[in-house]
């Protein structure tokens, strides 16, 4: 084994812990003032909202629309926030409950947005519509559902719903939700066939998606807009846009990842530690790096588990250690200690080291976004 001449990735902000009003529930007045307080610049509400805002956002009141809804379980309320521009990259939807506590952040929605809570018995959903064109006069509608637990949420369906081409509409309608199924209906398209045609999406264990075979919807409008002669004039969205990031958020962590990264639960990570720890791994699809997240159970110190040495580099309440940089094989490997009050948690980082120079930034801002709540 072989320390590494490079230096890696530093650690930037804080997190701080979610927290709420003079330990009151935070109603959805208190949430829109929170989040208006932020825009304006203030650092204290900015901070409880818990990396909702970029720096891009600070000081941008001339957003379209700051709509929050609510779904009240008799034990909590769930607050889903969608605040739009007329800029689509700022657009940002997020799921928090009254506690404050962070569950998702999309960056990743386009146009104009609407939001419906969905309580299906057991099983708490949110669907969000977008609407936006493209060829300056294709009107589309796409529908994503995230499906809201008790520690994350997450986006497991997403897919067009509504297609105007020279006022004639088309739409794929969700008909039942199911445990491991989502049934949609297919009408008023101009190929026959496909009319009243049911889709089936399957729910994919490994995506922790609702995923179709087939996609008939989706081909049908990718298809109308391929054969569609326009001579664009205004801005386009395009495909790297739609697969902007979301932000995986938990009671316990967040982490901001694309969807380059998928993710493996309840993995156990025995390589490079001396105990086994059981947690999750995101691993990068395209040049195979990875993060993995593991809790180290209470009262113990990292020591336990990790064979190299961790030097603090964020003191306080929030304190931050970190090995160095090591050379496994092919690999890079760092292994990073995050502590607040009782609770801790190990943030491995593997990379190729062939790639590692050309993808430095988005690592760096990966490790950066990782944050633990106290």
């Amino acid at each position: 084994m072989q320390k590494a001449i490079i230096t890696i990735l530093t650690l930037a902000a804080l997190f701080i812990s979610s927290c709420n009003f003079n330990n009151e529930r935070v109603t959805k007045a208190n949430l829109e003032q929170l989040i208006n307080d932020a825009l304006s610049g203030d650092q204290n509400a900015n901070q409880k909202l818990q990396g909702f805002l970029t720096s891009k956002h600070i000081g941008k009141k001339d957003y379209n629309q700051l709509y929050i809804d609510q779904l009240n379980t008799g034990e909590k309320t769930y607050y889903s926030v969608i605040l739009e521009y007329y800029d689509p990259r700022l657009n940002l939807f997020a799921i928090y409950d009254d506690n404050l506590n962070f569950y998702l952040l999309d960056k990743s929605l386009n146009g104009y947005l609407n939001s419906e809570w969905i309580d299906n018995g057991t099983r708490k959903f949110v669907f969000v519509q977008e609407r936006f064109l493209t060829r300056d006069v294709l009107s589309i509608d796409r529908l994503s559902i995230y499906e809201v637990g008790e520690i994350e949420a997450s986006l497991v369906y997403r897919s067009m719903s509504r297609f105007v081409k020279v006022n004639n509409l088309s739409y794929q309608k969700i008909e039942s939700i199911k445990g491991n199924l989502i049934l949609t209906k297919i009408t008023g398209t101009s190929d026959k066939a496909l009319n009243n045609k049911i889709d089936t999406f399957y729910f994919n264990p490994t995506s922790k998606k609702y995923l179709s075979k087939k996609n008939l919807f989706d081909n049908y409008v990718r298809q109308e807009i391929d054969n569609f002669v326009w001579n664009t004039t205004k801005p386009q969205i395009t495909e790297d846009f739609v697969d902007a990031e979301i932000v995986t958020v938990t009671k316990n962590f967040k982490i901001s990842l694309n969807r380059d990264w998928q993710k493996i639960p309840k993995y156990t990570e025995d390589k490079h530690l001396k105990q086994p720890l059981t947690g999750v791994k995101y691993v990068n699809v395209n040049h195979g790096s990875s993060f993995i997240i593991l809790q180290i159970p209470r009262g113990e110190v990292g020591e336990i588990y990790c064979p190299y040495i961790l030097t603090e580099t964020v003191k306080g309440k929030y304190r931050i250690r970190a090995s160095e940089v090591f050379e496994i094989g092919k690999n890079y490997l760092q292994i990073f200690e995050h502590t607040c009050g009782g609770t801790k948690y190990f943030l491995l980082f593997e990379c190729p080291k062939a790639i590692y120079l050309e993808n430095r930034k988005e690592f760096s801002d990966i490790i950066n976004s990782f944050a633990i709540d106290c």
